[in-house]
């Protein structure tokens, strides 16, 4: 392994020239003290007199490069145990400090502070940590211009408005940090400051907003000597309560749960962090949908422990954390089990998790390694026989354990190069799926072009024998610095390739060619401050057998004015007719579609304002004989009622007329015979949330989410070997009715730094038949008769340093 990365980086060195830095950068320097002032927000205390001053801040929003038209002056200040910084941020009208409050890892309509730390000065990796005036913490770690909130430290701050605007005390403990271990200490660092009144973002170090990364152009904080980085050991117990009912139950399941989060600093640059009897009951529900397509919907990723820190495993998308622990992979086969006068009494959809690990990192020559394990247990359908009572179990789930390496090594001017590998292992099946590749981009000395590159091949091992084999490349290129851009983009994707047992991709067998222009100038000029379109050609073709599918040419274009109300226009054409080869379901057919166009238009409101809107509509239709028409407005007003209430409404309606898709297929003399449906389709969602912010440590939040969907077959044909479609005498029913009703309430009391009181009540309804209903009151209606899942939920975090309790003896 060390040779290919030697082999790799003496390669990046032909093409990287030795400094990632275009531009002198300022450094300000940190003082010593022995006595660290009280954290109250004022920078009164006698320890900051003296201190050198960062000033002369630099607007990156609206007038790029000029200077700000708001006094700002920064102090750094250290101890042996943490970094202080005082920021005094000038307003000649305090009163008109936007100050909302939101929850923790939340900047609703408000000024900020961030605080950007880069401890291995190398320009892609950093720690960001953002203040309000209202006090409001926001903290993420930065990983190649990518901004990961996911990420929580325990650090401490207060802010306070006064007669001259507002200040801040921001004490970082160095366990919240990783930095090298050496005598002096040369940190990258930038202080990013919101006005939001006028809209104006300023920094202490200029930022290009036609240069491509902004962590890379960080000034430099200097001063720091002989400080160790600390032991970074902390336990996180929690311990909670499910009450949990059915609607067809007239019982209450009551259920205890306990377990453990484990840190632990390894050395200055990895991290080892452990989760022991995970508990996920109280993440946030998902946006189920009615899916007709043939592909798999891509659901986010609410839990924690997979969403923090594991910037180093997003790589090749081999990694969707939703498969451990997601649904067991027979679970749709129980039915098929059932013998005479049985019945289902249980069918988890989800695998229960054991635990997980991982170990993350960058040290000093900016080597990332990430090792990632988890392991999820047995899991088992439960029946019962109606007549004897006696009941069973049918395993729907054997045990399997889950692996992912990385080596990421970066390069100067912001280049890159890694390999990965991900490992999924079911012992009983004698089953194994690998999935190994490399990921690169490489750029130019002025960071104005950029190569990019993956190169991934994918395995399934089953009883010791390879039954499928595949791979993905892509290779994309173009100039990345100024006004206009442009880039070309290949992709190829054999039949075989399946990273899916750990990873997510929805098609395979395809080959993409794109051509992308782009144009983005933040100038002020006139009413506009930001002009931005987007032109992209691109043409798709089958991998095997090599067969064209489409041709698109993609249009996306935006302004934003002086007001803040922006507007945009985006959509696409295809000139010729194309070939969908995925939606027949059957290898080797496809459905002959003709050509089309299709556009929409946005307009979004001033956020500042207490009433504020998105608006969205599209059109599109087929532009040959089959109909296709297409329609979609979404509606979203938001008010803000006090700097602690805030209510969004989303109403979103969707309606597709004779659309062409897959409804069944049978064999017919030894051949497939795919019949495809002409459909009308149609949805509505409502969406109601909001929150009331009692203190920037406690709020109540709440989310009402009600989606119906309906498809409404008219007709049927038959689907013939060159994609047309014939008459046929198919007739079953196969209209759906689809509804998702959730809600979820959340009350959340941050009562000691890391730790948290959690309050949560969740409703749950589900239902799908195959009676069209066309009223949505009685749609309504029958979905609270169908059968509802109530959980109320109350779970205790404590967090505990090992660094603060040595301290405290």
């Amino acid at each position: 392994m060390k040779r290919v990365l030697l082999l790799i980086c003496l390669i990046t060195n032909l093409f990287v020239l030795p400094s990632y830095s275009l531009a002198p950068k300022k450094e300000l320097t940190a003082i010593r003290v022995s006595n660290k002032p009280i954290i109250d927000g004022n920078l009164n205390d006698e320890v900051w007199k003296g201190v050198p001053k960062g000033t002369d801040f630099i607007q990156f929003e609206p007038s790029n490069g000029e200077v700000s038209n708001y006094k700002t002056e920064a102090k750094f200040i250290y101890t042996d145990h943490s970094i202080i910084v005082g920021v005094m941020m000038f307003d000649a009208n305090p009163q008109s400090i936007l100050k909302e409050l939101s929850k923790r890892d939340e900047i609703n309509n408000s000024d900020f502070l961030s605080l950007l730390i880069d401890p291995f000065n190398n320009g892609l990796d950093a720690f960001e940590f953002v203040v309000t005036p209202a006090g409001v913490q926001w903290d993420a770690k930065v990983v190649k211009g990518d901004e990961d909130s996911s990420w929580d430290a325990v650090w401490n701050s207060v802010a306070k408005i006064n007669e001259l605007g507002w200040s801040v005390e921001m004490e970082i403990p160095y366990a919240a940090l990783r930095f090298p271990s050496k005598n002096v200490q040369l940190w990258g660092m930038n202080l990013i400051r919101n006005i939001q009144s006028v809209r104006e973002k300023t920094t202490w170090n200029f930022i290009d907003n036609e240069e491509d990364g902004w962590v890379s152009q960080s000034g430099v904080l200097k001063g720091i000597e002989n400080v160790n980085p600390p032991v970074r050991l902390s336990f996180t117990p929690y311990f909670s309560t499910y009450f949990d009912k059915s609607s067809y139950n007239s019982s209450v399941d009551v259920n205890y749960r306990g377990g453990m989060d484990l840190k632990y600093g390894i050395n200055e640059s990895y991290t080892l962090d452990m989760m022991l009897v995970p508990d996920f009951g109280q993440v946030q529900s998902d946006d189920e949908i009615l899916n007709l397509s043939p592909f798999e919907v891509k659901f986010d990723e609410n839990r924690q422990f997979f969403t923090e820190a594991t910037e180093l495993f997003d790589r090749g998308e081999i990694f969707y954390s939703r498969r451990i622990g997601g649904r067991p992979v027979k679970m749709y086969e129980v039915d098929d089990q059932l013998k005479d006068n049985e019945e289902i009494t249980e069918n988890p959809i989800e695998t229960k998790i054991i635990n997980a690990t991982k170990i993350s990192g960058r040290n000093t020559k900016g080597l990332g390694i990430g090792v990632f394990n988890a392991m999820t247990k047995n899991t088992y359908a439960e029946i019962n026989d109606t007549i004897t009572g006696k009941g069973r179990k049918v395993k729907t789930q054997p045990f399997s354990n889950y692996n992912m390496l990385v080596f990421d090594q970066s390069f100067k001017n912001a280049s890159y190069a890694s390999l990965f590998n991900t490992n999924v292992y079911i012992p009983e099946l004698d089953y194994i799926a690998n999935v190994s590749g490399t990921e690169f981009e490489f750029r130019n000395k002025e960071r104005s072009y950029s190569l990019k590159g993956k190169g991934i091949v994918s395995q399934r091992f089953e009883n010791g024998e390879a039954d499928e084999i595949g791979h993905y490349h892509e290779l994309e290129f173009g100039r990345i610095k100024g006004k206009l851009n442009w880039d070309f983009y290949h992709r190829m994707i054999s039949d075989k390739y399946n990273p899916n047992d750990m990873g997510f991709l929805n098609r395979n067998n395809l080959i993409n060619n794109d051509l992308n222009f782009y144009y983005n100038n933040a100038d002020p000029i006139g009413n506009i401050l930001v002009r931005y379109w987007n032109l992209q050609l691109n043409h798709e073709a089958r991998y095997l057998p090599r067969r064209f599918s489409q041709f698109t040419i993609y249009y996306n274009a935006n302004i934003k004015f002086k007001s803040h109300t922006a507007i945009g226009i985006y959509g696409n054409i295809r000139p010729i007719h194309q070939y969908d080869w995925d939606e027949p379901r059957v290898d080797g057919l496809k459905l002959k579609k003709g050509s089309s166009a299709f556009a929409g238009a946005w307009i979004s409101s001033d956020y500042r304002k207490a009433f504020a809107f998105d608006i969205r509509a599209e059109y599109g239709k087929r532009l040959s004989n089959d109909h296709l028409k297409v329609f979609e407005v979404e509606i979203e007003p938001r008010y803000r009622f006090s700097d602690k209430f805030v209510m969004n409404y989303q109403l979103e309606w969707g309606r597709q007329l004779n659309d062409l898709g897959y409804v069944d297929d049978e064999e017919i003399n030894g051949k497939t015979q795919v019949y495809i449906g002409d459909r009308n389709r149609s949805y509505i969602e409502n969406k109601l949330s909001g929150s009331y912010i009692f203190t920037n440590k406690s709020s109540l939040s709440l989310k009402v989410r009600h989606y119906w969907a309906k498809a409404a077959y008219n007709s049927f044909h038959a689907l013939q070997s060159n994609g047309d479609l014939k008459a046929t005498d198919y007739n079953e029913n196969n209209d759906i009715n689809f509804n998702s009703f959730n809600i979820d309430m959340v009350y959340s009391w941050r009562f000691a730094p890391g730790s948290e009181l959690a309050v949560v009540w969740k409703n749950t309804i589900f239902n799908e038949d195959d009676k069209i209903a066309h009223r949505f009151v009685n749609n309504l209606k029958e979905t609270f008769d169908a059968t509802q899942f109530n959980s109320l939920s109350v779970k205790v975090i404590y967090y505990i340093d090992y660094m603060s309790l040595k301290r405290k003896g």
